[in-house]
């Protein structure tokens, strides 16, 4: 279990000179490249006290939703700002019936919470379908047990224009036909807290 992933070649490469190049253009306030995905309108995310009387409180869940990837429905996925990559479990991406040709055999080291290093097995570029936005969204392969079967990290939540609020248990993001939702799974999130912690983390 990584609890907080750094690297991944979507955020500012895998070296560390391209991260020292990073920090460097953020400092000088330098311009940042145009989102890929242009929108209509203006329309304002936000988060009202109604949308959380769905939700069951008190509770520190996170957040685990479904979304159809590759044509298949998958579920226990984990939303997380926290990882700078999005990940997907080999178990899952066999459970997907994806072939190996599929896959680029690019090995990259991710860095969890204690320093921990992780090389992936590689990468691979997936449609991730909801609500109408279809985007091609780029998976690093882990070859690992997880209770999870993907996460979605910081470059498709910035990708999707997406808002996460764990609180109100909902994923907030912008499209041309206006601000759409997706909400989280309570039940699922407090099954794969469960399995994480007996430590039988299996893909499930």
């Amino acid at each position: 279990m990584i609890h907080v992933i750094s690297g991944g070649s979507e955020i500012s490469g895998i070296s560390h000179a391209a991260a020292k190049k990073a920090t460097w253009n953020a400092k000088h306030g330098l311009e940042a490249a145009k989102p890929k995905r242009l929108l209509l309108g203006t329309d304002e995310i936000s988060f009202t006290a109604k949308e959380q009387e769905k939700v069951l409180t008190p509770h520190h869940d996170a957040q685990v939703i479904w979304l159809t990837v590759a044509n298949c429905l998958v579920k226990r996925i984990l939303v997380d700002n926290g990882s700078s990559g999005n990940i997907i479990f080999q178990a899952a991406y066999k459970d997907l019936g994806l072939k190996k040709s599929a896959l680029t055999r690019r090995i990259t080291p991710l860095i969890g919470f204690s320093g921990e290093v992780k090389q992936t097995a590689g990468e691979v570029t997936l449609p991730v379908y909801v609500e109408g936005v279809n985007m091609s969204t780029k998976f690093l392969v882990i070859d690992c047990d997880s209770s999870y079967n993907m996460i979605l990290g910081r470059p498709w939540i910035h990708g999707m224009v997406a808002i996460p609020s764990t609180l109100h248990q909902m994923v907030k993001f912008l499209t041309p036909w206006g601000i759409k939702a997706i909400r989280g799974d309570q039940e699922y999130s407090r099954s794969c807290y469960q399995t994480t912690l007996k430590g039988k983390t299996k893909v499930l």
